[in-house]
């Protein structure tokens, strides 16, 4: 026999009360109980058993209020639950996307130009995005590779509803370029970064590179990023339809202007 919700609360003795009294965009929530003790209560219960917490809330039908799917309830690590929806990735203009990588990343400018991209959102936030264009490294160019020029996620938001939010990313990116007929996708990270989000959507750790200045004295340049150490990582792709590579032109010395004559 299923089990009945008390009708009567142990600690004031009134009738049992709890329901979700509002739940706001920005993942916050207020629960309304018969009494205080009551609330302390569901709250520690809530900290300590997520999976619990999920439950109860999709129960008193947070889904239905925000229309979002719960993922689970996060726990800040100060006392404060937040509402963590299903990641969704979504499109996204360039300009926004720029605009994004502007505002929110550390160490780093906007591409000037991508091939495709991405945003990220948990229920009505926006996490983050995944810029992906043409390699950077010229002896990559030409060869059926593209390049995650910039991923950023958002640092002003509490930790736990970006959980996952870079693997989701870098993955989704992975499979646009296969969809899309390149064979292979590449991204570089700080020599200082685990890359955890990379290993965990099947990329592999490939060079080392050095870090270096792109001024020369052909070509004058300033840099815009820190000159650091990186790590390269790739993954290897099957396109149905390999995007076409430009054609190899025969090396063929040009005619001297005595030869011409």
């Amino acid at each position: 026999m299923a089990r009945q919700a008390p009708t009567t609360c142990c600690h004031c003795g009134e009738p049992a009360v709890l329901e979700l009294a509002e739940a706001w965009s920005d993942h916050a929530f207020l629960l309304e109980t018969c009494c205080l003790t009551a609330h302390e209560e569901v709250c520690a219960g809530m900290a300590e058993d997520p999976a619990w917490a999920r439950d109860l809330l999709r129960h008193l039908g947070a889904e239905v209020l925000l229309g979002h799917g719960l993922r689970r309830v996060a726990d800040t690590g100060c006392g404060q639950l937040l509402l963590d929806w299903n990641l969704e990735i979504r499109p996204v203009s360039f300009a926004r996307a720029a605009d994004f990588v502007r505002r929110h990343h550390t160490h780093n400018a906007a591409p000037t130009a991508w091939r495709y991209g991405a945003a990220i959102n948990n229920g009505a936030t926006l996490l983050g995005v995944v810029m992906v264009g043409n390699p950077v490294a010229r002896g990559l160019m030409g060869r059926g590779t593209v390049e995650v020029n910039r991923l950023c996620i958002r640092r002003d938001i509490p930790r736990p509803l970006a959980w996952n939010a870079c693997s989701q990313l870098y993955g989704w990116a992975a499979r646009e370029a296969e969809v899309r007929g390149f064979e292979r996708i590449v991204t570089y990270t700080r020599a200082d970064e685990e890359g955890g989000s990379l290993r965990a959507c099947g990329w592999i750790r490939e060079a080392h590179v050095r870090g270096r200045s792109w001024n020369s004295p052909t070509r004058a340049r300033t840099d815009r990023a820190p000159l650091i150490d990186k790590h390269r990582w790739s993954r290897a792709l099957r396109p149905r339809r390999p995007v076409p590579r430009p054609p190899v032109l025969p090396n063929i010395m040009p005619l001297s202007l005595d030869a011409a004559a």
